[in-house]
């Protein structure tokens, strides 16, 4: 978790000096706005999953992970609206509503817990892999560098 935190961070910096070139959506390339949208859209669901797991997670584990979740990601989808905005792209609205349709949500206790934990991990699987791809291929300078941030961020210490 501390790889969104300390990552994010260091992109409100990077946003505070100035530090990302303005540029429009339409010069954006196709995979750059994709993954401003698919950032979003997962930061959004981090903050409801990590709120379900406040609300149903029967573990102290689980509970932190799930405060974690939604410090992180609130604070990494207010930065990301700024790099967005900064970029001229729109992105999509929060629907409050999208972690009720995981598998875990209509479970509870230990089921919930274990349920709850199998998804975060897989979830920061997939988000990993889009940020390398991000990193790696992305076009826009700013992204690929807000990317390989966050990415580097997770690596051991």
């Amino acid at each position: 978790m501390r790889f969104y935190r300390e990552s994010f961070a260091l992109a409100a910096a990077a946003l505070a000096l100035g530090g990302f070139s303005s540029m429009t959506a339409q010069s954006l390339s196709e995979q750059d706005q994709k993954f401003i949208q698919d950032a979003a859209r997962g930061g959004m669901m981090e903050v409801h999953m990590g709120q379900l797991g406040l609300e149903r997670g029967a573990s102290p584990a689980v509970k932190s992970l799930s405060q974690h979740l939604v410090n992180d990601h609130n604070a990494a989808n207010q930065e990301l609206a700024a790099l967005a905005k900064q970029k001229g792209v729109s992105l999509p609205g929060d629907d409050a509503q999208m972690a009720a349709s995981t598998p875990f949500a209509t479970k509870s206790g230990e089921d919930f817990d274990k349920a709850f934990a199998r998804a975060a991990v897989e979830d920061h699987q997939k988000d990993i892999a889009a940020f390398e791809m991000e990193a790696s291929s992305g076009t826009d300078l700013d992204l690929k560098n807000w990317a390989h941030l966050a990415e580097a961020q997770d690596l051991p210490k």
